[in-house]
């Protein structure tokens, strides 16, 4: 905490208890230095412990006003990310209790002077809004440093034509700390054959149709599911972008759908095409969300209904299954090879996001949200309508004048203020539908 013994401090104290007491609720595991700071030399001493704990972000508690010193010596001597908090007080008709965010403003108006990034909030404990502002500040900075030595393996190369799925390896490492290892795709086929298909009752048990598909080629998919589940242990890797097509189906001889589905609804982050900005979007949605997400084309807008329709060929997770729906056994739909996976997704609040690079190669992010809606499989494959909460001409006309690629990540859950501390604090251009 913040604070100068000329202001009333038994009362910044009841505030300082209400801010720790948020964050447990919310279940942030947090350190604290209970004894405020009154002075430079206090606040570079506070400094000095949090380095040598394991941290994501530092909030400063303006509890009362203070010069901006205290708030500079802090941010000067730790590079983690930076929240100050101020409060309200009541008017009295006497003299300011605390005079909180005039002490954020002077901090405000000194880091920005010397380049610090920070963020302000101001409001009490016990406000909603405030808490998730907060929240979503701490879930952005924890989701910066969990993505930092993540590493994922791009199988094969893009597809021919497939320009959406090229990336900057240089710049997501820079931004993100993502490294990526190459994989060929005659190692997954040549581990892929070598394996004995124990597992086929309880890889398909309650999918209806398998025993209609071409048995060689479902189990050939089956054994996929296998070696990149092997490839991924014995890598240690965090996920995998594949290049599902044309050498899966046309060299291996089995689809790579069932087996991409299954690998996300093994925790284990799976993208087709070779979406290698894809796959750390989806490691993003993971991680705020604590399941599955579904990476997929848009196929239709309907402007009367303010809807989009979202698709892919099978590769769903059956985590993600609309309620009364049952998973089918398919073929690819335009290659006609099993094994897919045929459903529809259920309904319930959506995040729309996409990494992107911009015609610079800067990372840039995608952003929306709407309302996935019961319905039945609208195509073969796996099918979502969306509502948007923003009209959706502008948010075509957004997509096709910014030049973003066709897979899009869906989310379910809202993580529209995750997303957006996530780019702010990365300095990341953020284009919202």
């Amino acid at each position: 905490m913040l604070g100068r013994p000329f202001f009333d401090m038994p009362l910044a104290n009841e505030f300082f208890a209400g801010v720790k007491k948020t964050l447990q609720e919310a279940g942030i595991a947090a350190e604290t230095i209970e004894a405020p700071v009154t002075i430079p030399q206090e606040a570079i001493a506070a400094a000095r412990k949090f380095k040598e704990m394991d941290l994501t972000a530092i909030i400063a508690f303006q509890g009362t006003f203070t010069d901006a010193s205290l708030v500079l010596n802090l941010a000067g001597n730790i590079d983690l990310p930076l929240l100050i908090w101020a409060v309200k007080e009541e008017p009295t008709g006497e003299r300011l209790r605390l005079n909180s965010f005039c002490g954020l403003n002077l901090g405000a108006h000194a880091l920005t002077a010397a380049g610090k990034k920070f963020k302000g909030v101001y409001g009490n404990p016990g406000s909603a809004k405030v808490a998730q502002e907060v929240l979503a500040f701490i879930r952005a900075a924890g989701a910066i440093n969990w993505l930092k030595g993540k590493r994922i393996g791009l199988v094969g190369h893009r597809p021919p034509g497939y320009y959406t799925s090229n990336f900057n390896e240089l710049d997501l490492y820079s931004t993100l700390g993502v490294a990526v290892e190459y994989i060929s795709l005659a190692e997954v086929f040549s581990l892929a054959n070598e394996i004995n298909l124990i597992d086929e009752p309880a890889l398909t048990i309650g999918l209806a149709g398998y025993d209609q598909v071409d048995a060689v080629a479902a189990q050939k998919s089956l054994r996929a599911y296998l070696a990149l589940k092997k490839i991924v242990a014995d890598k240690s890797l965090d996920a995998v972008a594949v290049e599902c097509w044309p050498d899966f189906m046309v060299t291996y001889g089995g689809a790579a759908c069932f087996s991409l589905g299954k690998l996300n609804d093994d925790g284990i982050v799976a993208a087709c095409e070779a979406d290698v900005n894809g796959a750390v979007t989806m490691l993003l949605g993971q991680y705020w969300s604590g399941q599955a997400t579904f990476l997929a084309d848009l196929v239709i807008g309907e402007e009367e209904k303010n809807e989009l329709t979202f698709w892919h060929c099978g590769a769903a997770p059956r985590s993600l299954i609309a309620a009364n729906a049952r998973a089918t056994a398919g073929v690819h739909p335009n290659r006609k090879i099993p094994l897919s996976l045929y459903f529809p997704l259920r309904e319930g609040q959506v995040t729309i996001s996409r990494l992107s690079p911009d015609k610079n190669g800067k990372l840039r992010l995608l952003l929306g949200k709407g309302t996935g809606l019961q319905a039945q499989l609208l195509f073969s494959g796996n099918t979502l309508p969306v509502r948007l909460e923003k009209p959706v001409e502008p948010a075509l006309n957004t997509i096709l004048t910014k030049g973003f690629e066709h897979h899009y990540v869906l989310t379910y859950g809202d993580f529209t203020k995750e997303l957006r501390e996530f780019a702010r604090l990365l300095e990341l251009e953020t284009v919202e539908i």
